[in-house]
């Protein structure tokens, strides 16, 4: 693993089910069109703070389920991103829902993407959330389980590899709940075996587990993950080790304005180039929802460092392995629900 590989640059996700137009409905079943379209303004240290506009993560989809006895539903959905200049397919998956739980085939995000950890932010947050380094956080062939009990939830995955077309996935979680304290953990192994290093395919597999710790005391949310990661070049002795903290928390200023915060800190070790490395992102921001369906926001980030590359849930940004020296980077941000 070269040194050139290893660096950093600087959430609330929100369901648009609530929100959707109803298409079609019968005793049998519906089918619902959602979508969001999202504005991003940014300032980034990388771009000498010149402002840029974009389009962010915008999407649109369907989805929808029908009864095939009182006991099992079949279910699907189909997401696009609508870009600024392409449409992109994002998710697409067909399954079963029942007492037994839900099963889901098809491309999605990670099980580790959708349980998440400890960030708030809308753009900066979430390097120190360690599953995304080679997936991007998602997968075009995978089985997905999922059982949410009245005392317990567990998530499964399995990316199908396809004769090595993609990455090997095997990811499993569960989580928990006493009182106004919310409690998950869970591993996963994730296996490249045509990843590109420098105009090269190399074999590289990524091996993490979590625990995640989340407190509500009135208004305000407290949440803590601990992370720990290991990148190693399968057929040779190069690995790197990560152990990353990420603190975060939200206060409820008002009804509908909130301020949130985030610190994060990757600690890695590696056994080639002499390279022991950390990094460090700061954010903090506010947001305000008008109504259920319509908000705005604004974040700064400050970042120093490096890191191998992570995931933004809050922006579906992946943020590729690079190096800042104190970057500061400024974001306003504002969405439409449907």
């Amino acid at each position: 693993m070269k040194k050139t590989l290893l660096a950093l640059t600087v959430a609330s996700l929100a369901a648009t089910s609530v929100n959707a137009a109803e298409i079609y409905k019968s005793e049998d079943g519906a089918v619902d069109f959602y979508g969001q379209l999202r504005q991003e303004l940014k300032f980034l240290d990388g771009n000498d703070h010149d402002a840029t506009l974009s389009s962010g993560s915008s999407r649109a989809g369907v989805q929808g389920h029908y009864a095939v006895t009182d006991s099992l539903d079949v279910i699907g959905l189909v997401e696009l991103g609508v870009g600024d200049s392409d449409i992109t397919n994002r998710q697409h998956y067909v399954g079963l829902s029942g007492d037994f739980g839900t099963l889901e085939f098809g491309k999605q995000w990670t099980i580790s993407d959708d349980v998440y950890g400890a960030d708030y932010s809308y753009f900066f947050g979430g390097s120190g959330l360690r599953y995304g380094t080679l997936s991007g956080a998602g997968h075009d062939s995978q089985i997905q389980y999922k059982f949410d009990g009245d005392a317990v939830w567990f998530k499964a995955a399995w990316g199908l590899n396809e004769s090595d077309s993609n990455q090997d996935l095997y990811e499993v979680f569960a989580g928990t709940a006493f009182g106004d304290l919310a409690l998950h953990a869970g591993a996963g192994y994730n296996r490249d075996r045509n990843h590109d290093v420098d105009g090269t395919d190399t074999d590289l597999s990524n091996t993490y587990a979590e625990f995640t710790a989340e407190y509500t005391l009135g208004d305000l949310l407290l949440g803590g993950t601990y992370y720990w990661a290991q990148l190693k070049a399968e057929q040779g002795s190069e690995k790197i080790n990560e152990n990353s903290i990420s603190l975060a928390a939200k206060y409820q200023l008002v009804e509908k304005t909130a301020l949130y915060a985030g610190y994060e800190y990757t600690m890695q070790e590696a056994d080639v180039a002499d390279f022991d490395e950390s990094g460090t992102v700061i954010y903090a921001g506010v947001e305000h929802k008008f109504n259920s369906w319509s908000r705005v926001y604004a974040e700064y980030g400050y970042g120093d460092g490096t890191t191998l590359g992570y995931n933004n849930q809050g922006s579906n940004t992946t943020v590729a392995a690079t190096q800042a020296d104190g970057a500061s980077n400024f974001a306003i941000g504002a969405r439409f629900y449907w």
